[in-house]
């Protein structure tokens, strides 16, 4: 049970809920069969920080990948430009491995992992 949420809260949960359930109707009275939606975009890449990256800034990360699971990463040669704002306050090193997220509701790429300085 959640406690304590101020009446705009509940306000706000009541239409995401009620928006939700117009969206995601019930199997009764349906009369088309859904299809699965297919997620082109990878939601989590790893890469390299392409400059020294702040706290609170859009920062590019080249993107690495391996062909094989025993094969060493190489550079892809594609870039994201991703968000640091909520994993640490530290300044993460060019050339530190990173780890980056899309939040496809808010259309960023965040960062939300990152080597060991």
């Amino acid at each position: 049970m959640i406690v304590g949420l101020s009446e705009s809260d509940v306000a706000l949960l009541r239409q995401r809920a009620q928006d939700f359930r117009k969206n995601n109707p019930s199997a009764i009275g349906r009369t088309a069969t859904r299809q699965p939606q297919v997620v082109s975009k990878k939601t989590v890449k790893i890469g390299k920080a392409n400059a020294d990256i702040t706290a609170g800034v859009l920062a590019t990360v080249n993107i690495w990948r391996r062909a094989t699971p025993t094969t060493a990463a190489v550079d892809t040669g594609e870039t994201e430009e991703a968000y640091m704002d909520w994993l640490s306050t530290e300044t993460i090193s060019a050339g530190k491995e990173v780890m980056i997220q899309w939040f496809g509701a808010e259309g960023i790429w965040r960062i939300v992992g990152a080597e060991c300085e």
